[in-house]
């Protein structure tokens, strides 16, 4: 099955391409640069306010601990969900760029022809940085309109099934995007590849949204999927043209 060799060709790509890897842990800094900089702010500043708020609202001392372990509890669930729902929007908008040179390298590779130099893959980033991040924007505001649709359906129990499929799917269009907006496909062709592998792309997109809420592990999972999805993708573009 596609969905379980692409796997082996995925690792397969980072050891043929130096250059993917390094471009890969460009977005796992930039995610763990997001961590770092909003968690010292919630652990440091905010924190130290809410307990001299609490000291000073709260004269007994054993109250005052209470309440100040009660709002470090909040602070760290609400730290976990909100890092949890986010992370895949606000990491893959900022690392949108370096992963359009990943899906090119990665497609490259694939169709046997030689990846383009640095100098070059970074000369296209910034003549294709507005378009990208332009994509990318819009995007994300597809992507949180279908989210809500996806949450509002949950609510319903026969319909829950439905709420999960179009997660799975965003997940998937999340990474697919690179390589249909490099192709510049329009919106029906991008529904006519998403409909011919309508099971791969949506069963792969279930069990990435599964790893993505795993804080520190989805900073590797975001550049894994880029490469992953492209490799369906071409390996499904690959088997239509040889048909």
């Amino acid at each position: 099955m596609n969905i379980v060799s692409s796997i082996g060709e995925s690792l397969s790509v980072y050891r043929k391409d130096k250059w993917i890897v390094i471009f890969s842990f460009i977005p796992i800094l930039i995610g763990a640069l997001v961590y770092f900089v909003f968690g010292s702010y919630l652990y440091g500043d905010l924190l130290d306010k809410g307990r001299a708020f609490i000291e000073q609202s709260v004269s007994t001392g054993g109250w005052s601990q209470f309440f100040f372990w009660l709002l470090a509890g909040i602070l760290t669930i609400g730290f976990y969900f909100l890092l949890s729902w986010t992370f895949v929007l606000v990491v893959s908008g900022l690392a949108s760029p370096f992963n359009d040179i990943i899906s090119n390298r990665v497609e490259r590779i694939l169709v046997g022809e030689t990846p383009e130099v640095v100098g070059a893959s970074f000369t296209r980033l910034f003549k294709r940085l507005s378009q990208t991040l332009s994509n990318e924007f819009k995007k994300i505001i597809f992507i949180i309109i279908l989210n809500i649709l996806a949450f509002a359906v949950s609510f319903v129990g026969i319909l829950a099934p439905i709420s999960v499929l179009i997660s799975s799917l965003l997940m998937a269009v999340s990474f697919l995007d690179y390589s249909w907006s490099r192709k510049n496909m329009t919106f029906t062709e991008c529904l006519s590849d998403l409909r011919g592998s309508f099971f791969s792309y949506g069963l792969m997109g279930g069990g990435f949204l599964i790893l993505i809420t795993i804080p520190i592990f989805n900073l590797f999972m975001l550049p894994f999927g880029v490469v992953y999805f492209t490799v369906l993708h071409v390996k499904r573009n690959t088997q239509i043209t040889a048909g």
